[in-house]
């Protein structure tokens, strides 16, 4: 059972499906899934447990993260589902995973944890200079970064080693007023694959520039 979501995806049923759930409003997120069977591909699940927490969500912790109310029954299997969770705060990073129950009380394991990233910041609709951390991090997979400019702007996305050297150039150019994203695929300049280690990426946003540190792992 996986999920993910936007800006990646959220599914709940097999493997991970990045098409990602997709912020509705402020403090809100909408995942999508596919609906387990009852088993594995066949029948009807009869319940979901979805929880979320600020911390990396694990078989361990699983019980300690905020579950989710209003969950919808399961459909049949195959079906493609979604739910909105609300209450969420800006500026934070989540944290998400899902579990099955089987028709006589049995539960799944834990899905992939999906990670809604801090979003840039919106005061009264109107789009404010932001950089996200890069998400999921720690990761081994692609990793993500959401970006808002209030007016056009130079951008420049670079990630260095823990040494501060170069590794690659992720943006560079002239981007128009709005939202945009990127994603390093963890790899140098070069077309090679980076070590396992942490390093830095740096976003220069016009005037501003943040600075995040994501874990490679292998």
């Amino acid at each position: 059972m996986t999920l993910t979501f936007a800006p990646l995806a959220g599914t709940a049923a097999r493997a991970a499906d990045p098409e990602g759930p997709t912020t509705s409003a402020a403090g809100a997120v909408t995942l999508r899934w596919t609906a387990p069977g009852d088993d594995g591909a066949l029948g009807r699940a009869t319940a979901y447990d979805l929880r979320y927490s600020t911390s990396p969500i694990t078989a361990v912790n699983f019980p300690q993260a905020t579950q989710v109310s209003g969950e919808p029954a399961p459909a049949v299997a195959g079906s493609a589902e979604s739910f909105t969770v609300s209450g969420l705060n800006n500026g934070v990073t989540y944290y998400f995973a899902i579990k099955t129950r089987d028709d006589v009380g049995n539960w799944s394991t834990v899905s992939n944890t999906a990670v809604r990233a801090a979003t840039v910041g919106v005061l009264d609709n109107e789009v404010t200079l932001g950089f996200s951390a890069p998400y999921p991090n720690p990761s081994s997979i692609p990793t993500r970064m959401d970006y808002a400019l209030p007016t056009a702007s130079e951008v420049r996305v670079d990630a260095f080693d823990i040494m501060g050297r170069h590794v690659r150039t992720l943006l560079s150019g002239f981007r128009p007023a709005g939202r945009g994203d990127l994603t390093w695929d963890l790899k140098d300049d070069d077309g090679r694959r980076v070590n396992a280690g942490v390093y830095l990426v740096r976003g220069r946003l016009g005037e501003r520039t943040f600075n995040h540190r994501v874990t490679i792992v292998p």
